[in-house]
C-alpha cells in the first residue's frame, strides 16, 4: 500500500490518469426483517468539519424570519424506476472485486493516451513551460494583486457541513428539552442553511475547528450574501442540461427534483422530532425507540443523505455543469479571456470560472505541499493537519488554506489504496489555470482543447474520489451485513448505507459521468431504496449484487482490487 507523499508527477513521469466511473444500479425493496445486529468497525470516510449543534444563533425568532419562512507541475498531468430508462444490467452477472484489475489496466491504458494527447497539446500551446506548484495566480490587471477567487465556494462548502451539524444537533437537543419542536420549526431551523433568507446563515458559525484560529468565525464572514438552494442542480437559471424539476433526481424512489428531494428531508426530520418530543419515538426494526431526528424507521439516515446529495447536486454540477462545461458561448470554459470581468477587476471571466470549479474541489491553493495523511488530518506534521497557515499569519484562512471535505476525501482514498486522486485533481487544476493566465487574452483552438484535456482530467479524478468513497462506505454495508447479531448496529448501518446512497447519486450530476445508463441503473438496483437487514431473506442476494457494483466501479475507474478492498 502507498503512503508516500502527495507525490506529483514530474516532466518525466507519465500521467496517472484515472479511468472514468461507471456504476451499477438502482435499488431492490425495503429493509425486511429486524436484524440481530453487530456493526462493524469499518473505516470511516473523510472527516468534514464540525459545526455546532447548536440553534440558530441569530436573533431570528425576533426577526420574524424563522416562522415565516515542493515539487513542480507538468502542464498535463435505480432501483429499476419508472423514470429511469434502461436498466438491463443484471449485478449478479458483473464480476465482482476481480473486475477491477482487468478494468484497471485498460483504464490505465485509455488514461495514459488521452493523458499523453492532452499533455502534447497542453506544451505546445503554452510552450512547454511548467505550471506552478501552488494555486496562486498574479493578476494581469492589478499589479501586486491575486487574480484568484472563489469565497463564495468556500461558504457554500461550509452551509453543507453546517446543514447536517444542524441536523444532527436536534437528538441531543431534544434530550436536553432546548429544543421543543412545534409544526414548522424545524424545517424552518434547516432553511436557515439552505436557503438563508435575509442572510440568516451569515452570522452562523462554520464548524471548522482546527489547531490555529481561523480568519473567518462565522460563514458570512467566508462570504456574505450566499446560499444552498440558489445553485442546486435546477435553480441555476443558465446553462442547466437537464429540466431537473420534471425529470427528477434519478436512482431516488420518487422522481423529485434536488431542491424537492432535500426538502423532503427535512420534512422527515421535523415528522421524526415531533414523534419525540410527544414520546411517540419511532422504532428501529429491534424494536427499539429512535431518539434521533435524522434517523428513519426505514434506515435513511437524513443529515448524511442532504451532505452527500448536495456534494454531488451542488458542488460537483457547478463545477462540471457550469464554470467548467463548454457548451455555451461566453459561459465557462468560452468566457472571455481578454480583459477583466469586471471593470477595475482583477481577474478575467476565464480565469474567474476556472477559479470556481476548483474552489467546489475544496483543496487547500497550497495541497501540493501536504502528504496524503496531512490533507486528511491522520498523521504528518502537525503543522499540517488538514490546513497549513501559508502565510504565516498565525490563523488559517478558510478561502485558501483549508482542505475541505471534497479534497479530504481524496486524500484519504489515496492513503487507503495507493491511487493518487488527489494529485490528479489538484495538478489539473493548476496546469489549467497556469494556461489560462499564460495565454494572457483570447484563448486560441489549441490552447482550448488544451484546457478541456486538464478539465477532464480534473473531472475524472475528482469523480474517482467520489466512486472509490462509495467504494468504502459499501465495503462499510458488507461488513453490517455479514456482523454477528450482537454486534450489528442499525444506526451504524443507516449511515453507511445512506452515505453510499448519497455519493452514488452524485454521478448524475456531471456530464462527462462514466456511471450512466445501464450502470448507473444497475448500481443503484444493487444499493437499494433502503438498508437490506441482515436477518432479511433478501440479504444474500443484495450483498451479492453489491459485491458485483463493487467490481463494476473499480473496472470503470481503474481501481486495483487491493484498492477495493482497502477501502
Amino acid at each position: 500500500m502507498m503512503r508516500a507523499h502527495l507525490t506529483f508527477i514530474t516532466p518525466q513521469d507519465p500521467l496517472a490518469a484515472a479511468p472514468a466511473a461507471a456504476t451499477a444500479a438502482a435499488p431492490a425493496a425495503a429493509p425486511t426483517a429486524a436484524p440481530a445486529a453487530a456493526p462493524t468497525a469499518a473505516p470511516t470516510a473523510a472527516p468534514t468539519a464540525a459545526p455546532t449543534a447548536s440553534a440558530p444563533s441569530l436573533d431570528l425568532f425576533k426577526r420574524g424570519v424563522l416562522l415565516s419562512l515542493p515539487f513542480t507541475l507538468p502542464l498535463t498531468l435505480a432501483l429499476t424506476l419508472p423514470h429511469l430508462a434502461g436498466c438491463n444490467d443484471d449485478p449478479a452477472e458483473r464480476p465482482p472485486v476481480e473486475g477491477g484489475a482487468e478494468g484497471g489496466a485498460a483504464g490505465g491504458a485509455a488514461g495514459g493516451a488521452a493523458g499523453g494527447a492532452a499533455g502534447g497539446a497542453a506544451g505546445g500551446a503554452a510552450g512547454g513551460a511548467e505550471a506552478p506548484s501552488a494555486y496562486e495566480f498574479e493578476s494581469r490587471f492589478k499589479e501586486g494583486e491575486s487574480s484568484v477567487a472563489y469565497a463564495g465556494q468556500s461558504a457554500r462548502l461550509a452551509l453543507i457541513g453546517a446543514l447536517g451539524a444542524h441536523m444532527e444537533g436536534l437528538e441531543g437537543r431534544l434530550a436536553t428539552g432546548a429544543l421543543a419542536p412545534v409544526a414548522g420549526g424545524v424545517v424552518a431551523e434547516l432553511d436557515v442553511f439552505f436557503s438563508c433568507a435575509m442572510g440568516v446563515c451569515e452570522g452562523e458559525g462554520h464548524g471548522v475547528t482546527l489547531a490555529l484560529p481561523t480568519a473567518q468565525g462565522t460563514i458570512g464572514d467566508i462570504s456574505a450574501g450566499k446560499d444552498l438552494v440558489g445553485k442546486v442542480a435546477g435553480n441555476d437559471p443558465v446553462g442547466q442540461r437537464r429540466d431537473w424539476g420534471a425529470q427528477g433526481v434519478q436512482g431516488w424512489p420518487e422522481p423529485l427534483s434536488p431542491e424537492a428531494l432535500v426538502r423532503s428531508w427535512f420534512a422527515a426530520a421535523e415528522a421524526n422530532a415531533l414523534a419525540i418530543a410527544d414520546g411517540a419515538n419511532p422504532l428501529d426494526p429491534t424494536g427499539a425507540p429512535i431518539t434521533a431526528p435524522h434517523l428513519t424507521a426505514e434506515g435513511l439516515h437524513l443529515a448524511e443523505l442532504c451532505e452527500k446529495l448536495l456534494f454531488g447536486a451542488l458542488a460537483l454540477s457547478q463545477a462540471a455543469d457550469d464554470y467548467l462545461d463548454d457548451d455555451l458561448e461566453g459561459k465557462g470554459l468560452l468566457s472571455d479571456n481578454a480583459g477583466p470581468e469586471a471593470e477595475g477587476g482583477a481577474y478575467s471571466a476565464l480565469e474567474h470560472a476556472w477559479d470556481e470549479g476548483f474552489g467546489y474541489f475544496g483543496a487547500a491553493r497550497d495541497a501540493g505541499a501536504f502528504t496524503t495523511e496531512e490533507v486528511a488530518g491522520s498523521g504528518g506534521r502537525p503543522e499540517f493537519q488538514r490546513a497549513h497557515d501559508a502565510n504565516g499569519d498565525g490563523l488559517i484562512d478558510l478561502t485558501s488554506e483549508y482542505n475541505w471535505t471534497g479534497a479530504r476525501y481524496a486524500a484519504l482514498r489515496d492513503r487507503d489504496g495507493g491511487t493518487a486522486l488527489l494529485r490528479d485533481v489538484f495538478g489539473a487544476f493548476v496546469a489549467g489555470r497556469a494556461l489560462i493566465t499564460r495565454a494572457a487574452g483570447p484563448l486560441s483552438a489549441a490552447q482550448l482543447e488544451a484546457l478541456k484535456g486538464h478539465r477532464d482530467a480534473a473531472l475524472r479524478a475528482w469523480e474517482g474520489a467520489l466512486a472509490a468513497s462509495a467504494v468504502h462506505y459499501l465495503n462499510e454495508v458488507l461488513a453490517h451485513l455479514d456482523a454477528p447479531a450482537a454486534e450489528w448496529s442499525f444506526a451504524e448501518h443507516a449511515k453507511h448505507w445512506s452515505e453510499l446512497k448519497g455519493l452514488a447519486l452524485a454521478f448524475q450530476f456531471t456530464p462527462r459521468s462514466a456511471v450512466r445508463g445501464e450502470d448507473f441503473a444497475s448500481l443503484h438496483a444493487a444499493i437499494g431504496a433502503r438498508p437490506t437487514l441482515p436477518s432479511s431473506p433478501e440479504a444474500a442476494a443484495h450483498r451479492a449484487a453489491l459485491v458485483a457494483a463493487r467490481g463494476r466501479l473499480g473496472a470503470l475507474f481503474g481501481f486495483s482490487e487491493e484498492a477495493l478492498a482497502a477501502w
